[in-house]
């Protein structure tokens, strides 16, 4: 057996019963074992990012196997190691998440990203949705971030920064310590 190497695979497609059942029946039977996943049926494309663990053999398999495996699947698929190395944090942080909704246009997701980046406020996650306003049936944009904050971030500098920010753009928000 060789070293343990992680690798991320992504993979996209049309959503259809049995698909998850085919792409971790692939990393089995190649020995992959999944360590942590995310997938979401996005309005019927399904999109799946996972991390695979195993030695230097697994990974070389499924690497062998991927265009067969993206073939016969009708996935689009990709493999990317993964550098499991010490997490390249310069303080502890603190998560956060950060909830907004507005009426549905352009830039949303991009501004508040952006002023979270100058800021030097990390994104874990980010999920959004667009629904229905109740009432009126508007598109209502609604985004979740899961964000890390070092102690050394002036939290109130940040909460003023995103109420001026949210003010211009017409979102409303809250944020939390989680």
């Amino acid at each position: 057996m060789g070293t343990q190497r992680h690798t991320v695979l992504t993979a996209v497609g049309d959503d259809r019963p049995g698909l998850v059942d085919a792409v971790t029946r692939y990393i089995l039977e190649r020995g992959g074992n999944v360590e942590d996943s995310r997938m979401v049926n996005l309005h019927g494309q399904f999109a799946m990012m996972m991390l695979i663990a195993g030695p230097d053999e697994v990974v070389g398999r499924l690497e062998a196997d991927l265009g067969a495996f993206a073939r016969d699947s009708l996935l689009h698929a990709e493999l990317r190691a993964a550098d499991m190395g010490p997490r390249r944090t310069l303080a502890a942080a603190m998560p956060y998440r950060l909830t907004t909704w507005a009426m549905d246009h352009p830039g949303l997701v991009q501004s508040v990203a952006h002023l979270l980046g100058e800021r030097g406020v990390n994104i874990e996650s980010v999920q959004t949705e667009l629904r229905a306003a109740p009432y009126t049936g508007a598109p209502l944009f609604e985004m979740e971030l899961i964000i890390s904050l070092t102690a050394d971030t002036p939290v109130a500098e940040l909460r003023e920064a995103l109420g001026h920010l949210c003010d211009e753009m017409n979102i409303d928000w809250r944020l939390a310590a989680l």
